[in-house]
């Protein structure tokens, strides 16, 4: 219901607009490189939103825990511990100053506490690609054995992101896999460059975009790797 009555108020604004503002209901070729700027001296800030796009997050006050989104300019490539969760494992952004990191906390996504990439209004959304990278805790957790739950990695090993199409009532559609780190087949890949992914398959009325990270190091509590992802350069285009 909220979301109808969203829609019938911005079909009333728009119908209210100027001439110079009517252009607004198409967007081509959006970046987002989430450079809006840190309040004061933070390195980084839990969630995120845009004009056109929310970036949601959670946070649980009583044990300081969080996961979903968060805007970071921290590049520490060398501190592998916690305290270092926000960093990625790279010299710098894959543009301007600033990215998103992503933690994916599976107890919250399957209990059906999922933090999505939000569509703020009802329209045609056509997402055409994302940069990822690896974050440094998560970088030394596979490589060099640095957390006290991981392993590093060896043959047959690989962390993967799934980008999911959410349809009407955050229905899942199409998906797009990418393995941020293989070690499957003789490989040994793991993106310390700013690697692009092609999203294209994931277009038409979407409620979102819903990311699911996945390796195989899993115990009896769950997933053992750190699943932090770093984002950037995320480009799409919408009819409003």
């Amino acid at each position: 219901m909220k979301r109808i009555v969203f829609v019938i108020s911005l079909l009333f604004a728009v119908a209210c607009t100027t001439s110079d503002e009517e252009n607004w209901n198409f967007k081509s070729a959006v970046i987002e490189s989430f450079e809006t700027v840190l309040s004061g001296d933070a390195d980084y800030k839990l969630g995120y939103a845009t004009e056109l796009l929310i970036f949601e997050h959670y946070y649980d006050e009583t044990y300081g825990s969080w996961c979903g989104f968060a805007q970071s300019k921290c590049y520490d490539m060398e501190d592998a511990s916690y305290e270092n969760q926000y960093s990625v494992y790279n010299e710098k952004a894959a543009s301007g100053d600033h990215f998103l990191l992503y933690y994916y906390d599976t107890y919250h996504a399957e209990n059906n506490q999922p933090t999505d990439i939000l569509c703020r209004y009802y329209g045609d959304y056509k997402f055409n690609s994302v940069r990822l990278c690896l974050s440094t805790f998560t970088y030394h957790a596979i490589v060099t054995g640095s957390n006290a739950f991981a392993r590093p990695f060896d043959e047959g090993d690989y962390i993967k992101v799934t980008f999911i199409a959410l349809g009407e009532n955050k229905s899942e559609g199409e998906s797009v896999e990418f393995y941020i780190a293989d070690y499957r087949d003789g490989k040994r890949f793991v993106a310390t460059d700013w690697t692009s992914v092609d999203l294209t398959p994931l277009q038409g009325e979407l409620w979102g975009i819903r990311v699911r990270v996945e390796t195989t190091d899993v115990g009896e509590w769950g997933p053992n790797t750190p699943l932090y992802i770093c984002m950037d350069d995320l480009t799409y285009s919408v009819t409003i």
